[in-house]
């Protein structure tokens, strides 16, 4: 189905706009949005996280709501805020990813506590585990709610590596990790790190729009080590869009930077 971009940019504008002035998101970034959750929508990565703007957990659900009842998404999507973020998640597909995680325990962790000398690769850690069965639990007693969003207390989620969590959320291959207990700081200044991008194409009108599918990052110095993970995990998505003819033009892109501060 080929949609128009007038509809991707009315709808957008009508639920994501905020402040005073209402100032609306530019154009490219209404198409990118939708493409996004149509991606989350198809199966190809289990959530967003929403970050275009400001707008709240509320928005983005009547946002995506709006999306399925014209027609845009095939399933119902669930709308999650968590610790001030909001998450679009494909519920079904997620379930299956934390239960994956769990049974092969084939999490990457990459340890950046600020007081190594360089990033290491570490094991899934009992209380990374813990917070997996956690989250896995919260889905599944949230299973089929989708009139609301659905929120995380901080009775809850308080003590968790949210960096940690929002990797293994978001579907990446490595997730970062330190100890937020000892201090919230890492070692990654200057240290270069490849960032890896996925791109799709999707058919908006009579143009092709080119979005970011994924984009994370991992230190050049752990190559040798989590290379092999990078491509099974590049061939899974691969495989997982072969399935789908709604995107089309599926690449991939690197890129190493150096930066003088890195936030996680």
């Amino acid at each position: 189905m080929v949609v128009s971009a007038d509809l991707f940019i009315s709808t957008a504008h009508k639920f994501l706009c905020r402040g005073r002035k209402k100032k609306r998101l530019p154009i490219s970034t209404c198409l990118d949005v939708a493409v996004q959750i149509i991606a989350v929508d198809l199966g190809l990565k289990p959530a967003l996280l929403y970050d275009s703007n400001s707008a709240s957990s509320e928005q983005v659900h009547q946002y995506v709501n709006s999306l399925f009842g014209i027609g845009l998404l095939t399933t119902e999507l669930q709308v999650v805020s968590i610790s001030g973020s909001t998450l679009v998640v494909n519920s079904k597909l997620m379930k299956l990813h934390l239960e994956e995680l769990l049974q092969s325990r084939n999490l990457i962790s990459i340890d950046v506590c600020p007081w190594r000398e360089e990033p290491c690769i570490t094991a899934m850690d009992k209380s990374t585990e813990d917070m997996v069965k956690d989250i896995l639990k919260f889905f599944m007693d949230n299973e089929n709610k989708y009139s609301t969003v659905i929120g995380l207390g901080e009775d809850m989620c308080g003590n968790w590596n949210l960096c940690t969590l929002f990797g293994i959320l978001l579907g990446y291959p490595a997730s970062y990790w330190f100890d937020q207990a000892q201090s919230l700081e890492n070692c990654l200044s200057m240290t270069p790190l490849v960032v890896n991008k996925a791109w799709v194409c999707s058919q908006i009108g009579d143009c092709r729009h080119g979005t970011c599918l994924y984009s994370f990052s991992f230190p050049e110095v752990l190559w040798s080590e989590i290379h092999i993970f990078i491509e099974r995990w590049t061939e899974l998505l691969r495989d997982k869009f072969s399935q789908q003819a709604v995107l089309t033009e599926l690449s991939f892109s690197k890129d190493t930077v150096v930066l003088p501060c890195v936030a996680l």
